[in-house]
């Protein structure tokens, strides 16, 4: 019985330790032999698990259309800006918010003074929709995509420079090449993530010699030694490159070889857009055994395109965890599917969770101002047909069953 009382005691004493500020607790046992329990063990790295995690969130294309505008100036804004692009993405905020590490690819310019606005085919919208993407919860704005010169050198540099006054990393938009090779690198919570940008084209302009302007071209001779300049950077090389073919939901042959260069040079993820439609998310195996994550295309976040595929997009989301100081990997990855909806004449602009769209709004989606229509059941559609079951979440497999 005295062994079983002093196990007793052993467990009570445990327990006013856990709790107690003092250093350490003495009793007697029925033996009368003195026993201390010291608290005291020091809190140190070799005692506890170095656990870091950051959650990770990417969304496409933002391209700011004649509607989007209108609708921004109606809502108006309390701060002294003459524009409010936040209340078209209310129902995502959250998500966006709640990211440690949020990526849009900014597909307008924002030139600022002495530039019109300008929409379909060369685009600049207002400077208003920099602030707002900060103030949503953005971390880091791609610039790399076919638009980027559609004002010239003078409307990219401008752009750089407005986006480079903000608390934004900014990656794809370069005012010289000394800029280009000083790759951006976004920490959180001790996790340095490299971002490398490229573009395939920008719609047959060139940058005028006149000027420093750096285009990062998709250039495979470059892919190698620029990853390799990444790594030595930071934990992780996240690429955020535009190519592919619009309005098609399989990559082509040239995405499929660069990113499977991408793989073999070492990228931990790939980030694609252009294409205006979704494309297949996968695992690639680079040469070295390592796994990279390739998102062909996120498709349309924003854009008062006219068919029903280009309303459907995604935010590709995941963790990045670190234990004991080992390199960070890639857990829970889903894909979450939005669809970019608007009203008659193109007004009430709004991003929604696919998985929360309704029947009724897909009948009276915008579309029909192109004197087009489009079902609940066909915007599902192009989810299930494109994108694997395991990079969905359940709840939104639920919502279509």
């Amino acid at each position: 019985m005295k062994k079983v009382y002093l196990s007793i005691i052993f467990v009570l004493c445990f327990i006013l330790v856990s709790c107690s500020g003092g250093s350490g607790i003495e009793f007697q046992s029925e033996n009368d032999t003195q026993v201390t329990l010291s608290q005291n063990i020091p809190d140190t790295p070799e005692n506890k698990v170095d656990y870091k995690k950051v959650s990770f969130l990417g969304v496409g294309d933002n391209i700011v259309y004649y509607g989007t505008v209108r609708d921004a100036q109606r809502n108006g804004t309390a701060g002294g800006r003459k524009y409010d692009f936040k209340p078209i993405y209310t129902e995502v905020a959250d998500l966006i918010k709640n990211a440690d590490v949020a990526f849009i690819n900014q597909e307008t310019l924002m030139c600022g003074d002495g530039y019109e606005f300008s929409y379909y085919p060369m685009f600049n919208g207002p400077q208003d929709m920099g602030h707002d993407l900060v103030e949503l919860g953005f971390d880091v704005i791609g610039m790399a995509n076919n638009h980027m010169l559609d004002k010239g050198n003078v409307g990219l540099e401008k752009t750089i420079d407005f986006l480079s006054g903000l608390p934004v990393t900014i990656t794809g938009g370069y005012k010289n090449k000394e800029a280009y090779d000083n790759i951006v690198v976004h920490e959180n919570n001790g996790i340095k993530i490299a971002f490398l940008s490229y573009t395939e084209h920008t719609n047959g302009l060139r940058p005028s010699s006149k000027y420093d302007t750096y285009i990062p071209y998709l250039n495979e001779a470059n892919i190698e030694e620029e990853v390799a300049k990444a790594k030595e950077k930071a934990d992780l090389v996240f690429v955020s490159v535009h190519w592919g073919d619009e309005g098609r939901f399989n990559p082509n042959n040239n995405q499929k070889i660069y990113a499977k260069k991408f793989a073999d040079a070492g990228v931990d993820v790939i980030l694609g857009h252009h294409p205006h439609v979704i494309q297949p998310v996968e695992w690639i195996k680079g040469k070295d055994g390592n796994d990279t994550l390739c998102v062909f295309s996120l498709g349309n976040f924003m854009a008062e395109q006219a068919y029903a595929y280009n309303m459907v997009g995604g935010m590709i989301t995941f963790d990045i965890v670190s234990i004991e100081g080992s390199k960070p990997e890639i857990e829970n990855v889903v894909f979450i599917p939005t669809v970019f909806d608007w009203g008659n004449a193109f007004y009430d602009n709004r991003v929604y969770l696919l998985e929360e769209y309704t029947e009724e709004q897909a009948r009276k989606h915008g579309i029909g101002s192109y004197g087009r229509i489009t079902s609940l059941s066909q915007l599902r559609g192009y989810v299930s047909n494109i994108i694997s079951d395991e990079f969905l979440s359940e709840s939104y497999l639920n919502a279509v069953k």
